[in-house]
């Protein structure tokens, strides 16, 4: 009771001596007069004109009123669009080509996150085409419980000519887990379920198959700006066991200015199960120059 009065006649002061701001009512009848500047699931600080700053007990304030005059903080949108191109010929002998093409769009708030990715790959040897690929993605995950976990939604679009994959559609969902988010180490894993549809260029019937789709990803800062990651990704079947596949991408990317960075990639696509009379695994070193705006 003594507590509660001193606040009571606490309050009553400040309010007589406050001559500017919002008035803020309190639950037994007294106000404040001045601006929230802060407030938590305890307390609410307000600036005074005659006390300053000070602090009062949420309980004895109405909720109303402060939802009311608490302004939002401004929200930090922080962006990532990036360009990619690789290009490499071989002459001689043998006549080898190699083109890789790369765009990158990440949207990134304090509570979610979206990502559209395509990229596109094309080689040649002795004037024959003997590999066209390509794959797009389109990704928004919103942070929940602390913001480490986040729940996601994903839809992935992929194309392999000499694998005789006419398009591959793999929608899913599921949630994931930050160990560390910083500038210098992150390190995140995740698992969702999805349907696969593929549809073959041969006569190979076309599927649909339930997938469990875990992925872990991390990237150290090693010297400077420079930095190497791995993204490894699995795809096992849920419904013919021992079928799987993996996409595995180890990337060592370092900048030479503000806008332009030099990436090497060693890109592993495995297949336990391939079309007929086609390569379990395809493995690609892809060296790139990135523009980033």
């Amino acid at each position: 009771m003594r507590s509660k009065l001193t606040l009571c006649i606490f309050v009553t002061i400040i309010s007589a001596f406050s001559l500017y701001g919002e008035e803020i009512q309190l639950i037994n009848g007294d106000k404040i007069t001045g601006e929230i500047v802060s407030q938590d699931e305890r307390s609410v600080r307000i600036k005074t004109a005659a006390m300053g700053i000070v602090s009062v007990r949420r309980d004895f304030i109405k909720k109303e009123k402060v939802q009311v005059t608490q302004k939002p903080p401004q929200e930090e949108i922080e962006w990532q669009k990036e360009l990619s191109f690789g290009y490499s010929k071989n002459t001689g002998n043998t006549q080898n080509s190699e083109l890789t093409l790369l765009a990158l769009l990440n949207r990134k708030t304090y509570d979610d996150e979206f990502t559209a990715k395509g990229d596109f790959y094309y080689s040649s040897a002795n004037r024959k085409m003997d590999s066209r690929k390509w794959y797009t993605m389109l990704r928004y995950a919103y942070s929940f419980w602390q913001r480490k976990w986040y729940h996601f939604y994903r839809i992935e679009a992929d194309h392999d000519r000499f694998a005789d994959i006419d398009y591959r559609l793999t929608p899913s969902t599921g949630i994931g887990y930050w160990f560390s988010d910083t500038e210098d180490w992150k390190a995140m894993v995740e698992c969702g379920i999805g349907l696969e549809h593929t549809e073959f260029r041969d006569d190979t019937e076309d599927s649909d198959e339930l997938i469990l789709i875990p992925r872990f990803f991390i990237e150290k800062r090693l010297i400077n700006e420079l930095r190497i990651s791995q993204d490894t990704t699995f795809y096992p079947s849920l419904e013919n066991i021992g079928d799987y596949r993996v996409r595995s991408e180890t990337a060592l990317m370092n900048p030479i200015s503000e806008q332009w960075a030099l990436k090497l990639s060693l890109i592993i696509d495995y297949d336990s199960d391939p079309a007929r009379d086609k390569k379990k695994k395809d493995t690609r070193f892809v060296s790139s120059l990135v523009y980033a705006f």
